[in-house]
């Protein structure tokens, strides 16, 4: 595996950084570390760099390893680029001066530089700006030059920052996918820190979700969102309503969750106690203005009391009772006030209910 994290450790004074972390990854793929701000995940980005030093644990790259308790690598020897969240361009120097920077340290010819320097201009699209300094470009331009930056040394590990969290929402999403497209032609081993489930769900092979310094769940951005963990993990993967009740096992064999006089049936992946909690999705919600016939699916009467036009889609607050009210997406208005939600029970996922 290019790169084994293992029992990771590391405390700033009485708080949990990291606690026994531990995932893997393979060769060419991109993992996000996902997670709310004090998770911990850029802390773990910093100790994969050697910019930080753990208190325990392991660290191999490539089959090397470059920290346990015996070895602790200097970040410059351990083959890894890394972009910052602010990019940190040198503001005196222009784009090709930026690029090579990384190349000179490692005195490289002056002709193998210049070949290098244009190469990674062409690959970012860049071409033609390399006599440009930082504030003359673009905040996409800049991320570019980072990344450019970075894979200049061609490290076989490259570690993201944050960086796309200072550009503008329709900037973010064009450099997401610009950025995924030159990772994958390059083959290149990448692990990104980021806040935004969106991002990890696009643009990662694999997620490690973080809390509070532990890692949640790892899996693929399918298998977490389909088979959360936790409420807390379907909740920061997606938008999510939660109805928690007595969990019992009907005749079908199918365990359901009872709220006052609601039966909710779903599918169960994780071991149930007495309590438990029905994940239902707002996109799998269906609005009628009547019960609909047969037993192929949860429903639920209610009262929308606020729709919202979000362009191709409307979401819907439906009512249920005072302490349950549910989001829902539809590509129609609300047939009725008064309307019927319908989820059908194998997209309902029962968990415990637990945070």
């Amino acid at each position: 595996m290019p790169v084994e994290v293992s029992s990771l450790e590391k405390r700033f004074g009485t708080t949990v950084a990291a606690a026994n972390v531990n995932f893997s990854l393979a060769d060419g793929q991109l993992m996000a570390l996902l997670g709310p701000s004090g998770s911990g995940k850029t802390t773990v980005l910093r100790m994969l760099a050697g910019l930080e030093r753990p208190d325990a644990g392991t660290i191999a790259i490539h089959g090397t390893v470059v920290f346990d308790r015996r070895r602790d690598t200097a970040a410059e020897n351990r083959d890894i680029g890394m972009v910052f969240q602010d990019y940190a361009l040198w503001p005196h120097m222009t784009v090709a001066q930026n690029i090579s920077f990384g190349l000179r340290l490692r005195r490289l010819s002056r002709q193998a530089t210049a070949a290098r320097v244009s190469e990674m201009l062409a690959l970012v699209h860049l071409d033609g700006l390399d006599n440009r300094y930082p504030d003359q470009l673009s905040g996409g331009q800049q991320q570019r030059v980072a990344i450019a930056r970075a894979l200049a040394s061609r490290p076989r590990l490259l570690l993201l920052d944050e960086p796309l969290s200072n550009l503008d929402a329709a900037l973010r999403e064009e450099m997401r996918i610009e950025m995924v497209r030159l990772l994958k032609a390059q083959g290149i081993t990448t692990i990104y820190v980021t806040h935004d489930r969106i991002e990890a769900l696009a643009m990662s092979d694999k997620i490690v979700v973080m809390r509070d310094g532990r890692v949640a769940q790892v899996g693929t951005p399918e298998e977490l969102y389909a088979r959360p963990s936790s409420a807390f993990i379907a909740g920061f993967l997606g938008a999510a309503n939660f109805v928690a009740g007595d969990v019992r096992v009907g005749q079908d064999g199918l365990p359901a969750v009872h709220h006052g006089g609601w039966c909710l049936r779903g599918v169960a992946h994780l071991q149930l106690a007495e309590r438990g909690m029905v994940l239902l999705r707002p996109e799998d919600g269906a609005l009628f203005d009547e019960p609909e016939s047969g037993e192929g699916g949860n429903q639920l009467a209610g009262n929308v009391v606020h729709s919202e036009y979000l362009g191709g889609r409307w979401r819907h607050v439906v009512e249920v009772t005072a302490e349950i009210s549910l989001n829902v997406l539809t590509a129609q208005r609300a047939p009725a006030t008064r309307v019927w939600v319908h989820f059908p029970i194998d997209r309902c996922l029962l968990l415990p209910e637990t945070a």
